[in-house]
């Protein structure tokens, strides 16, 4: 017998109480869900596509600050800022010690990493001259943009007058129409290896004109995609025009966009950046009078880490090329990118020459390149060159590390007198971007050393907080020594200067002697150790 089911009445205040538990449910798993979204956003956020890098070749005359505007539109298109490169160089030197440059540029930026390449005039025939030697095989696309690639007609003359030429710009002689290095560069197959080779001119380009008699359609290249405009809407741009031509960047976005990509892993923010030092050199013009400067910028802010006006231009002797940074801006937190900017321009005081361009260009960091120490790299002209040093770091969860200063000596300095007498500082600088001296003097009470020809004094070491056995923190850090000796009768002498850096994510603890130069043979060893628990 088959019992029937009755419905049982259900009080009202227990249906209350079930109306009541039901919304506050509902509720409850609407105020969830967005945070529910937020962190899938978050765990999305923290991988990305990871495109080829590209590599941007600015032309003669220029600097590598004339592409930052189609860098800029390459990071709007999908790109990571560290996947993007600008190649600065010395655009007077000849293109076959340019390609060499440029081969060394992209191993230290990118390892064995395929790479594709934009080259703006004259970068298109250094560019070429690494692809004809080897090079194709790592370069998947290449684009010319204006490129001489059979001669510049401008150049024409340098033909009969290449002594001339070489001595203002070797390169010129590069580009005159029928010289031994186009000749050399055009021989045989002009498009080699698997790289895809696509040229863009424009009838307007008052430079590399197509229809110049001198160098007749001199940007094109047999087994490559030519374009000549106009064609459809790309307007008639100028030769400087094409960079920021927007038909020209929408053919190098979907040239570039054939290449595969990868997903890749990204850090999770605050981090800090800390830049540890900054030094110039130049082998082609000694002590320049440098004025510009040097930026960091992070997270869309700019901070000046160093800054001359050109009537404040500051020299950078062989025996002192560091920059004196700016202590508020060289430590800072953010949660994206950081970029360092350089710009570095030579004033030239002699009666009909232009200032200098010796170093221009920046470098970014961005969370695809994980935390440790890096070196950004800019160039220019003379063999004027940028090098910062830059430690990236999480903020929260850094190895607990400090640092402790043992000893300092003045091992070697000789200016003819007995007994130096020495000011300025030995300092410590913490992750935290404090700086504090473990040796300091002012130059109104130096401290008296004795040098290797007359060891009155037995005591070379330096004393103050200088092996007391207090300790700095936290990692990373850097020590720095700027040192001078005082001199009633003369200039005061560089004694030492230099910075060394160590960051808990690439350096192992344990104790170490560093050295440190100047004048006069001057020379100073600091031992120092690193403390992790």
């Amino acid at each position: 017998m088959r019992r029937s089911v009755l419905p049982v009445p259900v009080p009202v205040p227990l249906l209350f109480s079930v109306l009541v538990a039901a919304v506050a449910a509902l509720v409850a798993a609407l105020l969830t869900a967005p945070t529910a979204r937020a962190a899938d956003s978050a765990e999305a956020a923290a991988r990305a596509q990871q495109r080829t890098p590209v590599v941007l070749v600015h032309g003669f005359g220029d600097t590598a600050a004339s592409l930052d505007g189609l860098e800029d539109h390459l990071l709007t298109q999908g790109w990571l800022a560290s996947d993007l490169a600008e190649f600065g160089y010395d655009w007077a030197a000849t293109n076959d010690s340019n390609a060499a440059r440029f081969g060394a540029f992209l191993t230290e930026r990118f390892g064995s990493r395929p790479v594709d390449v934009v080259a703006h005039s004259m970068g298109s025939l250094l560019t070429r001259k690494y692809l004809k030697d080897g090079g194709s095989s790592r370069v998947r696309a290449w684009i010319s943009l204006g490129g001489p690639n059979h001669g510049a007609g401008d150049a024409a003359p340098c033909g009969p007058f290449a002594t001339f030429c070489d001595i203002h710009a070797a390169s010129l002689a590069d580009m005159t129409p029928g010289s031994p290095f186009l000749n050399s560069l055009n021989a045989g197959d002009e498009t080699p290896g698997t790289t895809r080779y696509t040229t863009i001119s424009s009838t307007c380009d008052q430079q590399i004109p197509p229809g110049d008699s001198r160098a007749p359609r001199s940007t094109e290249l047999a087994g490559a995609v030519n374009h000549v405009l106009p064609v459809g809407d790309s307007g008639c741009p100028s030769h400087y025009g094409l960079l920021g031509n927007d038909w020209v960047r929408r053919q190098i976005v979907a040239e570039f966009s054939k290449d595969p990509v990868r997903e890749v892993e990204l850090k999770t923010g605050p981090f800090r950046i800390t830049v540890d030092s900054a030094r110039f050199t130049s082998s082609g013009e000694s002590g320049p009078e440098l004025y510009d400067g040097l930026t960091l910028t992070t997270d869309g802010t700019a901070r000046s880490l160093w800054h001359r006006d050109r009537s404040g231009a500051t020299a950078f002797p062989d025996h002192d090329p560091w920059f004196g940074l700016d202590d508020a801006a060289r430590s800072q937190v953010f949660g994206g990118r950081a970029t360092v900017t350089a710009y570095l321009t030579d004033a030239d005081y002699s009666a009909g020459n232009n200032d200098d361009v010796m170093a221009a260009g920046r470098v970014h960091w961005d969370p695809a390149l994980g935390f440790g120490r890096f070196t950004a790299r800019m160039s220019g002209v003379d063999g004027g060159e940028v090098s910062v040093t830059y430690t990236v770091t999480p903020v929260q969860g850094v190895p607990a590390c400090r640092v402790r200063v043992d000893q300092a000596e003045l091992t070697y300095f000789d200016d003819g007198t007995t007994r130096p007498a020495l000011y300025g500082d030995i300092a410590v600088r913490t992750g935290d971007g404090a700086r504090t001296a473990v040796w300091s003097r002012s130059g109104s009470d130096p401290s008296t050393f004795p040098n290797q020809g007359n060891r009155t004094n037995p005591d070379p070491y330096f004393h103050q907080r200088v092996g007391s056995g207090t300790t700095y923190g936290p990692g990373p850090f850097e020590i720095a020594v700027f040192l001078w000796d005082y001199d009633a009768s003369s200039a005061d002498d560089l004694v030492a200067r230099g910075t060394v850096a160590w960051d808990p994510y690439t350096d192992r603890p344990g104790t170490r002697t560093s050295e440190f130069r100047g004048d006069d043979g001057g020379h100073v060893k600091v031992t120092w150790t690193a403390l992790c628990p």
